[in-house]
């Protein structure tokens, strides 16, 4: 299970998300500069394109499997989880002109797309097809929340193809289907960050009796529904500094919102979810910070600074030692 958000604050834009499993992947920081050439099962090659960078596996050293990954033109893309509800097809379908596998889409989509404008034209195009990487590397079920700095989009593959909904909330978990979740969240109108207001009974001076009351009733699960309400109202009442110092700190505690901890979520085989990571990407900047379940300090890459016009994966690992700052 994830979350993934677009997280706006004035002129700043953050896009990024929590990867929850029961199981590490392996996963590293991963750079794809410009010179990489990109090859698709379909035929299609790529030999220049816009450097990208997110959270990936490159089980051939060459080809990178992005979990999210934000292109330098500003567009980010995240894959969540859609168990039982993906459905990828066994061929182009008809009035579409491209085929591609479910772990293509991201470098497709950030080889060829400068806006969510740019987004909506090119997945109007594509078929997701039922295609694995390898053997050991199956397709995962997956839809996707894609973002600019302006606005995001939730794309699903579904039985009448790829559909398209403009996420006005600019937030995604993983099951049911955007619709729902949306629907699910309208319920919970009546919640507010600000000083409560009593209006079960007006003309009663009704105690405020502690803080955070006009949040009573926020969901606090870790299912996916529980999530999508709780970071959705995290998210569209935060509050922070116009500044790219405060927007980053506010979107790391925005995600740590809907963060799990081992021993709160069991799968079967005596397994336990966890947030394995959190990644953020400033979209107008690239620079690309992600926190592990080991370590949460803050890590940052300055993308911008390497050299991006080469042809080999740039790869940094992760570290889940944890980093204090000791003051003696």
């Amino acid at each position: 299970m994830c979350t993934s958000v677009l997280y706006k604050n004035g002129s700043y834009s953050y896009f990024g998300r929590n990867l929850d499993l029961q199981y590490a992947m392996g996963n590293q920081v991963m750079v794809t500069p410009r010179n990489l050439p990109l090859k698709f099962r379909n035929g299609m090659e790529f030999k220049e394109h816009p450097a990208m960078v997110g959270m990936a596996l490159a089980p051939d050293g060459e080809y990178p499997l992005y979990f999210e990954a934000m292109n330098e033109y500003g567009v980010g893309i995240a894959g969540l989880n859609f168990p039982k509800l993906a459905v990828y097809k066994k061929e182009i379908e008809e009035g579409k002109s491209i085929g591609l596998a479910s772990f293509e889409l991201i470098p497709y989509l950030l080889c060829t797309c400068k806006s969510v404008a740019d987004l909506k034209k090119e997945l109007a195009k594509i078929t997701v097809l039922d295609t694995s990487f390898s053997a050991q590397y199956q397709a995962s079920p997956l839809h996707w929340l894609m973002a600019d700095k302006d606005s995001s989009i939730v794309v699903e593959p579904l039985e009448e193809g790829l559909v398209v909904h403009d996420d006005t909330l600019n937030c995604l978990t993983n099951v049911p289907e955007y619709p729902a979740q949306y629907y699910n969240f309208c319920k919970y109108q009546n919640l507010t960050g600000k000083y409560p207001v009593n209006r079960i009974t007006p003309d009663v001076d009704l105690d405020i009796y502690c803080s955070g009351l006009g949040s009573s009733g926020l969901p606090g699960g870790v299912d996916s529904m529980s999530r999508f309400v709780r970071v959705g109202f995290t998210l569209n009442n935060s509050v922070a500094k116009e500044t790219d110092e405060d927007t980053l700190t506010q979107f790391f505690h925005i995600m740590q919102s809907v963060a799990m901890a081992r021993g709160t979520n069991e799968e079967p085989g005596n397994l336990w979810e966890v947030t394995h990571y959190t990644s953020g990407c400033n979209l107008a900047t690239q620079d690309f910070y992600w926190t592990t379940y080991g370590n949460q300090q803050i890590n940052g890459l300055h993308v911008q600074d390497l050299n991006l016009d080469g042809d080999k994966l740039i790869i940094y690992p992760v570290s889940e030692e944890q980093a204090v700052n000791f003051l003696n």
